[in-house]
């Protein structure tokens, strides 16, 4: 009667929580990745900005080629960046499809578990009754052999 309940495949879903829990982490290490660029792209942008705010006044020539230059090269700094982050959201949108597909897997043995917790309560209620139905004839039992 007291039967414990074990589920076979339980190395297997403790197997897919890894891989779930491992694709958690390598999103997570891509999404920060995405971030830091888009902070880096930000700021280049924001000290663009700022270089083009500073002194419209009268200007040497050679100051405005130094300016005109360094402009230039945050644009292609910008630039590459931009191509950057492109790369990155690829590997993040792959490494999404990878955490769906693993949680997926987890969900369909965590399925077969409840499934198979759910037979194994309705078993045992089964045996309680059994065992119930029994003592109870055993009792009425008792009693006639008493009374007789």
């Amino acid at each position: 009667m007291a039967k414990k309940f074990s589920f076979k495949l339980e190395s297997v879903l403790k197997y897919r929580a890894d891989k779930v829990n491992q694709a958690i982490d390598a999103l997570n290490q891509v999404v920060k990745l995405r971030i830091e660029k888009e902070k880096k792209i930000n700021e280049l942008i924001q000290l663009k900005k700022e270089i083009y705010s500073q002194g419209k006044n009268k200007v040497k020539a050679s100051d405005l080629q130094t300016k005109n230059n360094y402009l230039n090269s945050l644009d292609e700094e910008i630039s590459k960046l931009e191509n950057e982050k492109k790369q990155i959201i690829e590997i993040e949108n792959i490494r999404r499809i990878k955490l769906t597909e693993a949680m997926k897997d987890e969900k369909v043995i965590e399925k077969l578990k409840e499934k198979k917790i759910s037979s194994y309560k309705e078993e045992i209620r089964k045996e309680e009754g059994i065992f119930l139905d029994e003592i109870g004839i055993k009792g009425i039992e008792k009693n006639k052999e008493n009374n007789d």
